[in-house]
């Protein structure tokens, strides 16, 4: 009897401590032992792990500061022992305990380190599933929170405004509210929408404590008024940044952006904020820092346009370098877009984007658009290049012969002293970019190794070598003049290596300064008379080579219209540019392209004078049928009507009745454009054209189909008739 009631008070014990049990005492146990046996470590676990990736964070103070640090596996790998722990003891409290009342702090711990370590599909699952499961509202909140966050980070940032849509509709506590401005506002920075993340930060701000973190935020919140040039919003937040303990850099650059917007405000005079500037380059707590205050007074004197004292302050900030390449990319892009943007140096320009882009880390917001914008530029300099030298030839051999040696002379004096002044330019911005890539390589070897297989460093060099040398093959003893195999080795057999040099120093006799002279001055007009020689070949003398020479500058023009409009998105300039081309090659081949780009540049597309041309003068193309077809309504009548068409034009053509095939396939693609067999009739058309042997239009069509009809069934044909004919 004893032995039962034993029996009977263990298993009711036993039910009672069930985790599918809402008892109170199952309740108080599992809400015991998930406390102090898992989520006490697991919480002290993520809290380390977030003190240490804050802490181990690398700031870029000259580029925007997120509101959030961002989230890097690679980074998350030097706290993975806490995350582990963090999953073990969350996972453990779901298993055991899950009708406790900490079950959904749980999770969303769960959940954050699975987001730390880049896990978005897991982490956005376990959101999900407590907002759809919990009875704990306040975990339910916070859960929506995250998920907002774990939607940002994998930049669906639809889904997240979603979210953030389901949010604003809850009531939530004062904890949650706080992580929802602050997550909203990162949400709007990633989209770039500065003022909305600007004004959603400020209201977060007044919920959060002092901390370093509060100094990250108004540091990042004053950032993004200073981009909205709003200056006087800014210098609030960059003033509250020092009395939120930040770290040294922070302050120092709150500081400098602080001088910065009170003269932007006009609350302080410029000439005093640059005293400010200097009094802090003298400061011993700034010896490593001066390249960044040597930077930040050079944005200054752009600000008030002074071009050559900005040049000056950022060729200091280079000099003053303490290793810092990101810092040093920053200052290259300043002066980069210094010369692109107010000074028009477009080939200095190139130099310095390239320069940005070997400093500037690849992991960097900017790098893509940087890139792009380099490859731009250097073709952009590229074809103004072609522009000037062509013109200047064409004007040359306009000129009489007597005239022309002497300007040859000149023009070839005039290319030395410019090639001379590039050649120090870009010697110059090489040994400022050397500086830190010379400090840097004492500490780490690896980079010396990385610098050698950088393709611009290759090319740079193989430049500066031909510069010197020319073009040399790639052989034994090319600096020799001499380079038969084994005559050294051939001479000291033989003994007369010595005797040779003596009779060669007696034979030789010693020239006065005077005959030295004129050895120089017969050698300078020898080479003289060699650079005028290839200059004389490059002049269009024939009046092929002048066809050739306007064909360059045509197609330069066609290239530079382009690069203005779809990658420098320039419209006055690409619209200039291609009224140019139209005025000074009234025949050019592009004619029909270009007259679809200005309708598209035109204010009003509908009555541009340039679809007017376009649609009159080539009504078959497919730029002149593109315009046309939002004009044009399909109805079954049409498609009908059009497929009757197509019938007879195509029974003209197997009649070998060309001209009449053609007017009605031609007809037939103007009149039913839009409808489901214009391809067919575009088809057609090249067919006829190559069976009445016209060469230009049949390629031209072949191209316009491919641009034109990409969907289209016909497409592989199409592909295979242009192979063909390229082979030819």
């Amino acid at each position: 009897m004893q032995k039962l009631s034993i029996l009977i008070a263990f298993s009711l014990l036993t039910t009672a401590c069930s985790q599918f049990s809402n008892s109170p005492t199952s309740k108080a146990w599992h809400n015991t032992n998930a406390r102090f046996n898992s989520l006490i470590i697991a919480r002290e676990n993520m809290r380390q792990a977030d003190k240490d990736l804050f802490e181990k964070r690398e700031e870029n103070y000259s580029a925007l500061m997120t509101i959030f640090v961002p989230i890097d596996s690679v980074k998350s790998q030097a706290v993975a022992t806490n995350l582990k722990e963090v999953i073990e003891k969350t996972s453990l409290i779901a298993e055991r305990h899950s009708n406790s009342k900490y079950l959904a702090e749980a999770y969303i711990l769960l959940g954050k380190a699975r987001l730390l370590k880049e896990d978005y599909l897991n982490a956005i699952e376990i959101f999900k599933f407590i907002n759809t499961t919990s009875s704990d509202e306040n975990g339910k909140h916070s859960a929506l929170v995250w998920l907002m966050r774990a939607y940002t980070e994998q930049k669906d940032y639809d889904t997240a405004l979603k979210v953030s849509d389901v949010l604003r509709t809850l009531d939530l506590n004062k904890e949650n509210t706080r992580d929802f401005y602050l997550t909203k506002a990162y949400l709007h920075q990633k989209r770039e929408e500065y003022a909305i993340s600007a004004a959603i930060g400020e209201e977060a701000l007044k919920l959060i404590s002092r901390s370093e973190q509060t100094a990250r935020v108004h540091f990042a919140v004053g950032q993004m008024f200073d981009m909205l040039n709003e200056p006087a919003k800014a210098l609030p937040h960059f003033k509250a940044v020092a009395s939120n303990r930040p770290n040294y850099d922070m302050e120092f650059y709150a500081r400098m952006n602080t001088l910065l917007d009170e003269a932007a405000s006009q609350r302080g005079s410029t000439a005093a904020v640059q005293e400010n500037f200097k009094k802090m380059l003298i400061d011993r707590k700034n010896a490593d820092l001066k390249d960044k205050i040597f930077f930040t007074m050079g944005s200054l004197e752009v600000k008030k346009q002074n071009y050559p004292k900005a040049i000056e302050y950022f060729n200091a900030s280079l000099r003053n370098s303490k290793g810092n390449s990101t810092q040093n990319a920053y200052t290259y892009l300043e002066l980069a877009e210094l010369h692109y943007n107010q000074l028009l140096k477009y080939d200095v320009a190139s130099m310095y984007y390239d320069s940005t882009l070997t400093a500037l880390p690849k992991t960097s917001t900017d790098y893509e658009r940087i890139a792009k914008r380099a490859i731009s530029l250097g073709d952009f300099v590229k074809y103004q290049k072609v522009i000037i030298v062509e013109d200047s030839l064409q004007h040359l051999a306009a000129m009489n012969p007597a005239a022309l040696d002497k300007t040859l002379e000149r023009v070839i004096k005039q290319k030395e002293d410019e090639d001379k002044q590039l050649q120090e330019m870009a010697k110059k911005i090489i040994s400022q970019n050397s500086v830190a890539v010379d400090r840097l390589s004492d500490k780490d070897p690896e980079f010396k190794r990385w610098a050698l297989y950088d393709p611009l460093v290759i090319s740079r060099n193989k430049s500066d070598f031909q510069q010197i040398w020319g073009s040399r093959p790639l052989d034994d003893n090319w600096r020799r003049k001499d380079k038969e195999a084994g005559s050294i080795s051939f001479k000291v057999e033989r003994g007369v290596v010595g005797q040779e040099s003596a009779t060669t120093k007696q034979q030789t006799p010693k020239l006065s300064a005077e005959e030295i002279k004129k050895q120089q001055e017969e050698k300078d007009n020898l080479a003289l008379e060699s650079k005028k020689k290839a200059f004389y070949e490059k002049i269009p003398t024939s009046p092929e080579k002048l066809v050739a020479s306007k064909r360059k500058q045509e197609e330069a023009y066609y290239q530079l219209g382009k690069i203005y409009k779809f990658q420098f998105n320039e419209p006055q300039n690409a619209t200039e540019t291609f009224l140019t081309l139209l005025n000074k090659f009234p025949n050019t081949v592009h004619e029909v392209e270009v007259l679809y780009l200005l309708t598209l540049l035109s204010e009003n597309q509908a009555t541009s004078p340039y679809r007017k041309a376009l649609i009159s003068k080539y009504p078959a193309s497919t730029y002149a049928r593109q315009l046309l077809r939002g004009n044009v309504q399909i109805t079954g009548d049409t498609e009908s009507k059009a497929s009757v068409v197509y019938s007879q034009a195509f029974n003209l053509y197997a009649n070998e009745s060309y001209e009449s095939a053609m007017k009605m396939a031609e007809d037939g693609l103007i009149t039913y454009t839009g409808t489901s067999i214009e391809d067919k009739f575009a088809m057609l058309r090249i067919f006829l054209f190559a069976k009445t042997e016209q060469k230009d239009a049949y390629k031209q069509a072949l191209n316009e189909f491919i641009q034109g009809y990409p969907s289209s069934s016909l497409i592989s044909r199409a592909k295979e008739l242009i192979a063909v004919f390229d082979k030819k």
